[in-house]
Parts: structure tokens; sequence; C-alpha cells
């Protein structure tokens, strides 16, 4: 049962990995592995669903998810890819339901916000889900908003005509008149129910040009000009918004006289100009049906200005037709001047849709703009990641209700007027607190509160003058107000190191590394993972980590580095197979590096193999080493000495000329002879080495040197009994014409009259 276990959690962790390195055929096959040994798990179907997302495979996925969710008994994480599975594949009605039940879930976790944004997508995908119509009206009746409940009650009363129940379509109207009970809209319903007359007709629906029960509720709840207060509203929109504004309905202003100083003809434009008029000046007496109806018909007409488009959309968005709104601003979001406005209301829309999500990418694009121009140019590309991680972090599972913080926070930081002063303020204390790292104007908002960033402040003024105990005081004081507050975390880390409890330090900062990496911030989990090993470098578990995150990135370099430590740190415990295995895993990676490493760690691993007497091992490396650099005279020499070693003198002797040849062609022979001579003082019996010795001694005419070297060499032969050699050895003697040649000529009749 254990080697299954083993067996099960190896396949799971080979998945995952290929998963990483988008190998997606490798990833099924572990998975599928992983399912074979056990069947009621839910991580192998999910990571199953993963792997067929990455091959567009659509539908395996989607089953592969809902087996994830069976055999978890509804994890919420994996319900959720369901839905939005089924949406993908335009499986509206099955995700509606997911979506439904998602909300339920969400309910009895005592998530309301999240709740209600599974209501809105699942009756946004299918429209006539009878309880999240009423979960959403009895909660926004609950909450007092009553123009919300209204249209959530009216949806309701829709969907009972629908089933043929008018008396409960009646009394739901009547429950909604109760909120309102001058309310036009629910009046006109109530007539026609009594009428036996459909509230909303097929295609069409009354009191509005728009199709369908939420095309009808996203544009009820102002039911006249007159409650449209144009100095209220200014008060609550963000300023960038109310500068656009102005800037939009000058630029149509202007626009009507560019050409009257011409006689102009054009019927087309003059009507154009005309509805422009009228459009503008309905819309600065806040007159907002009949300003909508002239922009409408203006570019029904071809008016195409941005300027229209975004003035069109912020009347659309003041009647909550915030899906007219929405189409609006991204016409108007393409163009530089309003870009800045167009995010901003854009999130306004869909967070007024529940649509927390799509608020906060254009709400972060909105703080992205505004933080960019605040930053020197090298830093954009670090900003734009930072700010990616912060939209991935806050559209995460289960942190809606941060979302929404966030959301907040930002309409207020933009509400007033002086918000370009407030982002240079805010710029400048984030410059101030941020040695740890480049920090963003989405800080000021996700920290919580301002004081927040002061107690961070404090902190580090407290540690520049060594008051550390004072420093941690005011960081945990930052902690208590944002728990999840990582820059807190890290200069906590900072301060703890600074006071020298570096396995403490070393601690936090494993932890804040894993809150980056689950939050999608690989750059900051890698500079806290380096943070670790920096505090221990002896932690090779963290280290191993390390490496793994930085070669799933393609930061191969930096992961041969931490690969270079690793192994010295094994060395220094004396783990020298450990160390020999790292260097051998390293080498594996070389091909992908910038930096030419394959030398550096062949080496060694030629050093542990030297010193554990491996020559085999060490021959294999040396040889790898003398064809990367053939100029490097000690792997040369190394590499004839080890063949030396396991008995191939032959080969010892092949390698020796080829280097010696090497050196006399690139002009550097008269290093020759003192290899030669190191070689024999080592090996004076090999008649090989001896023999190239003597004869470069005879070519340099010291011709005494050659004949004591033979004469050497001889008497090794004798003492060895190797007559015959020794008789070599005495003619290539006496081919010199030595001082002492009958003593030569006397052993060398002798010693053949041995031989016989």
């Amino acid at each position: 049962m254990a080697k299954d276990q083993a067996l099960f959690n190896e396949s799971l962790n080979k998945g995952h990995s290929y998963l990483w390195d988008q190998r997606w055929a490798e990833a099924i096959e572990a998975f599928e592995t992983a399912v074979s040994i056990t069947k009621d798990e839910p991580a192998p179907y999910a990571g199953l669903g993963d792997a067929y997302m990455g091959l567009d495979k659509l539908h395996k996925a989607l089953e592969s998810y809902k087996l994830a969710a069976r055999h978890s008994r509804g994890n919420v994480i994996y319900l959720r890819k369901v839905a939005e599975m089924q949406e993908q594949l335009g499986q509206e009605h099955e995700a509606g339901k997911t979506f439904m039940a998602l909300g339920e879930m969400a309910l009895s976790r005592r998530q309301l916000e999240e709740a209600m944004d599974n209501w809105h997508r699942a009756v946004r995908l299918e429209p006539n889900l009878l309880r999240a119509h009423q979960r959403l009206a009895s909660i926004y009746q609950r909450q007092g908003a009553v123009r919300n409940a209204i249209q959530e009650y009216l949806a309701i009363a829709n969907i009972f005509q629908n089933q043929g129940e008018n008396d409960q379509a009646l009394e739901t109207c009547k429950l909604a008149l109760q909120l309102d009970p001058r309310n036009p809209d629910i009046l006109t319903a109530i007539e026609l129910v009594k009428q036996g007359k459909r509230i909303f007709k097929k295609g069409e629906i009354p009191l509005s040009k728009q199709t369908g029960v939420t095309g009808m509720l996203r544009q009820m709840a102002i039911s006249s000009a007159d409650d449209w207060d144009p100095s209220k509203q200014d008060a609550e929109t963000a300023a960038p918004v109310q500068d656009a504004r102005r800037l939009a309905m000058e630029e149509l202003a202007g626009g009507l006289f560019d050409d009257a100083a011409e006689e102009d003809t054009d019927i087309g434009k003059m009507q154009r100009d005309h509805l422009i008029s009228q459009a503008l000046d309905y819309q600065r007496r806040a007159m907002v049906n009949e300003a909508i109806s002239c922009y409408e018909k203006a570019i029904a007409t071809g008016e195409d200005s941005m300027a229209a488009h975004f003035n069109l959309g912020l009347l659309y968005q003041d009647k909550l037709r915030f899906e007219d709104a929405i189409r609006e601003f991204e016409h108007s979001v393409t163009q530089r001047e309003y870009k800045l406005a167009s995010h901003f209301a854009l999130g306004e829309c869909y967070r007024g849709r529940g649509r927390i999500e799509k608020a906060i990418e254009h709400f972060i694009s909105v703080l992205k703009i505004v933080d960019l121009k605040t930053v020197q140019h090298s830093q954009a590309d670090r900003l734009i990641e930072l700010y990616e991680n912060l939209a991935d972090s806050l559209a995460t599972q289960g942190e809606h209700d941060q979302a929404t913080a966030f959301a907040n926070a930002l309409v207020e930081f933009l509400s007033h007027k002086g918000w370009e002063d407030k982002v240079q303020q805010a710029r400048q204390r984030l410059d101030s607190i941020s040695d740890a790292g480049m920090m963003i104007l989405g800080d000021v908002l996700t920290a919580g509160s301002q004081q927040v960033l002061e107690s961070l402040y404090l902190s580090q003024e407290y540690t520049k003058r060594g008051m550390y105990n004072t420093a941690v005081e005011e960081i945990y004081r930052a902690i208590q107000l944002s728990h999840d507050y990582l820059p807190a975390h890290i200069q906590l880390g900072e301060v703890l190191a600074r006071q020298g409890r570096r396995e403490v330090a070393a601690q936090k900062f494993v932890t804040v590394a894993n809150t980056f990496q689950v939050r999608g911030d690989v750059t900051s989990a890698l500079s806290a993972y380096e943070r670790v090993v920096e505090l221990t470098p002896l932690d090779l578990n963290v280290r191993s980590k390390l490496i793994d995150l930085l070669k799933r990135h393609g930061q191969i370099d930096r992961s041969m580095e931490h690969y270079m430590a690793m192994g010295d740190a094994y060395y220094q415990l004396a783990q020298v197979d450990k160390a020999r295995e790292t260097y051998q895993e390293a080498l594996k990676f070389t091909s992908r590096a910038t930096d030419n490493w394959r030398p550096r760690i062949l080496r060694l691993m030629a050093d542990i193999d030297m010193q554990r007497f491996d020559w085999k091992r060490a021959l294999s490396t040396y040889k790898e080493l003398r064809e990367i650099d053939p100029e490097d005279e000690r792997t040369a020499i190394t590499l004839v000495d080890l063949y030396y070693r396991v008995g191939q003198n032959l080969e010892a002797i092949q390698a020796l000329d080829k280097y010696l040849i090497h050196l006399v062609r690139s002009g550097r022979g008269t290093k020759v002879i003192g290899i030669l001579e190191d070689m024999v003082e080592q090996r004076p019996t090999d008649s090989n080495l001896v023999d190239r010795l003597s004869r470069l001694y005879i070519q340099q005419k010291r011709i005494g040197d050659a004949i004591t070297l033979l004469d050497k060499l001889g008497e090794s032969q004798l003492e060895a009994g190797h007559t015959q050699n020794a008789v070599n050895t005495i003619e290539k003697i006496l081919k010199l014409n030595p001082q002492n040649a009958d003593s030569y000529h006397q052993l060398l009749s002798q010693l053949k009259r041995q031989l016989g």
C-alpha cells in the first residue's frame, strides 16, 4: 500500500512538473498513471483538466474537471473550473446551474459578495434561474439596495409568466411595488399582467430599446431625468472622469465650428452637427434621456468621434445601462486622451454588474497608467509585472472582499481634485520604504490603511538608528492592520536579519516566497528564496526549490549559480556523493544557459573523482574537458596521467604526442622538453617517454644528457629482468659514442650470451 502511495505521489509530482513546462502530453500520461493507482482522488483529474486545456481539448478538460469536483465532494475550486469551462463551450444552461451552486456554497461560508457574484453570472448565462433571482432580490432588499431589488423582482415575475403562472407573477410585482410605490416600471408591469399580457414581449421590452430580461434590468432604476443631479454626479465621479467629460464636451463643441468659415453643403454633416449640438445642450441641462437619443442618432448617421462615444457611455452609465455603456467605453478607451477615464468607467460598469474580476482588470489599468508616469523608464517592465500579479491576486478565488476593498479605495483615491499631487506624494513614500524591492501605487490601496505604510516608514527609520526592537513593534502593528500585506512581512524579515536572528528571518522569507508563488509573482518569489539562501547558505531544501523555480521559468544561468553553491555546500558537509550528483544534474541544463558553465562544472566533478581515486570516472570527464579546451595544459597533462593510471599506456602516449605536436605547431615548442622531463621523472622506467626525451636531447646536441637518461633506463630494465629491452637500450647508447664505450660493449656481449 505504501508503495502504491509513493508511486501515486511521484506520478502526481511529475504531472505538475510537466504542466509547469507545458509538456501537455507527458503531463496527461503522468496523471493517468496516478488515476490508475487511486481513482477517488481529485488532484490527478484536475491536472488532466489543465493538461487538456493546454492542448485545447476543451470537452475532455470539462469531463476531467467534473471528475475532480465529484471526487472532492464539490470543492469550490474544481466546481468553478467546471462552470467556466461550460461557459466557454457554450453550455450556458449547465454553466448557469453550476454558478448557482457555487453561489449557494459561498453563502454557506458567509461570503456574501462572492455568492452574489456567482448568482449574477448564473442569471447572465441562464436568465430563467428562478432561485438565483430570488436570492439576489432578497439580499438586495435586506441591504436597502431598492433599485437592484426591483430589477430582480421583475425578472422573477417574467420567469413566472414564462411558466404560465400569472398569479405568481402579479404577486411578485406587488412585492416590488412595496419597495417603491410610485415606480412607473412596476406599475406598468402590474397593468400588463392584469390584462393577461406579457411584461416582456419576445424580441422587445416595453419602456426600453433593449431585448431580453437582463437588458431591461440594466437600464432601469433611474426612472426619470429629474432624479439626475449633475453637481452631485460630479462630486461622486472620479476626477479623471470629470476631466475627460469636460474635454469631450469641449472637443465636440469645437468641432461644430471647424468649418464655419466655409460654405458647407454636406447635408449629413449638417444633420450630425445639429444632433451633437442638441446632445450637448441636453447633457448640460441634465436631460439624460434626450441627450442619449441625440447621441445615438448622431452616431447612427456617421458621427464616430471618441468624444461622442465617451459622452454617450457616461450617459448610459448614469441610467445604469451598463452593457451599452461598456460598448461605448470600449471605443473611447482606444484613444490616449480618454484611455484613463474610460478604463475607470469600465471598471465602474463591470462592478455595477457584479463582475468584480472584470472591474479589477480595468481599475488595475487605471492605476498602472497613473503609476507609469511616476517611475523611470528602466523600471517600467517590473512595474507592469507587479500590476499583473496584483490583478491575478485580487481575482483569485476567495479574495473578492479584498478586490471590492481595492476598488473602493481606488475610487476614493481618484475622487478629489489634486489627485495627481497625491500620486506623486504616494510614490515618494513608497520609494522611501522600498528597500526590499520595488513597490507600486497598488500597495497604497491594498495596505488597508495609510497607517500601515506609516508604520513601515517609522520601522525603517528605527532600523537605521539601530532600534531594532522598536522597529519590529512597528512592523507588527502594520501586520495587525493588514495581515496579508507582504511588504510588511518582507520588512520584518530584513529587520530580524539585521538583529542577527538569521534562522527566524529565513523562515519568514520562506513564508513570503511561498505566498508570492501562490499569487503568481514569480520574480518576487525568486527574490525571497534567494534571500533565504543568503541568510542560511546550507539550507539545501530551499536552495533546491529555488533551483527548480528558476529552471521552470527559463532562468538557467541563475539556476547554475545555485547549483554551484549547492554542490559546494554538500562538499562542506562532507557529502561528496551528493555534491557530485548535484554537479551531474546541473550538466543537463548547461546547453540552455547563456554562459559557458560546462567546463567549470566538469572540473569540479573531476576534482572529486581524483580525490576519491576514481580514475576511470575522472578519465571520462577529462576527455570531455580536453575537447572543450585544447589549449589547457593542466587538462592535457592530467589526461595523460589518468591514461597511465588506468593501464592504458598506449593511449597515454598518443594523448601526449597529440598535445606536444599542438604545442610545436602553435609556436610553444620550448615547453615540450620541460613537460617530458617532468613526466620521465615520474615514470623513469617508461621506455616510450625516455625515448622521446632522449631524442629531443640529441636534437639539442645534449648527448651527455641523452646517454645519462638511457643509462638509467637500461639499469631499471635489467633490475626488472627485461634483458632484451636492456639490450636495445645499450645499443642506442653505443650509437651516441659514449666515452666508456668498451664497458657498454662488454655488457652488451654478456647480455646477448644470456639470451643465447
